[in-house]
């Protein structure tokens, strides 16, 4: 079993929750106090790839800390579905994203293991364990319903999970992805 230390409590030893096949967990610290929103934490930890050690200087050089809250921030109030952030994020940053995909490639592209939403979600997991965002597990709807479950993610402080934006909702095409065959 995957276990981490919630960040706000260093003596509350957290067992994780398989999220995908990747070998993503969710965390949830259930004390009430001491986080940087009222309520419990809830942080999601994605693995890096083994040969991608720049991962993190990568993530700084592309200001991905203020550039994928920025894409939250389109929907202020609200919990957005992980596809909504990616094609905000692409459309805002479409250079940057390129640069992304050409690196990692796309599943709208052809399958990998690992691909350009994988880095994103990781980068949004370590904003998460900071509390820069917020983090939610939910259904996934769309393009990425073969998940069955994807990563939802708000600003704080932390809206009601009755109010959240899909990526069925948008009715989005994926003709942000370059190469994309969708």
């Amino acid at each position: 079993m995957n276990r981490q230390v919630c960040p706000f409590h260093a003596d509350e030893d957290i067992p994780g929750t398989l999220l995908n096949d990747d070998g993503a967990y969710t965390f949830t610290c259930d004390r009430s106090t001491g986080h940087p929103t009222p309520g419990h934490h809830t942080w999601m930890h994605a693995p890096e790839p083994v040969d991608m050690p720049e991962l993190t200087e990568l993530a700084q050089e592309l200001r991905l800390d203020v550039e994928l809250p920025a894409a939250i921030a389109l929907y202020p109030g609200r919990w957005v579905e992980y596809g909504i952030v990616e094609a905000a994020y692409a459309s805002a940053n479409a250079h940057d994203f390129a640069r992304l995909v050409e690196r990692y490639s796309h599943t709208a592209i052809a399958p990998t293991q690992y691909s350009a939403s994988a880095f994103i979600a990781a980068t949004l997991g370590r904003l998460s364990r900071t509390g820069h965002v917020l983090f939610h597990t939910g259904p996934a709807t769309g393009r990425w319903r073969y998940n069955g479950q994807i990563s939802w993610w708000a600003l704080p402080p932390e809206p009601s999970w009755e109010d959240r934006t899909s990526w069925v909702d948008l009715d989005r095409a994926m003709d942000y992805v370059p190469g994309s065959t969708e």
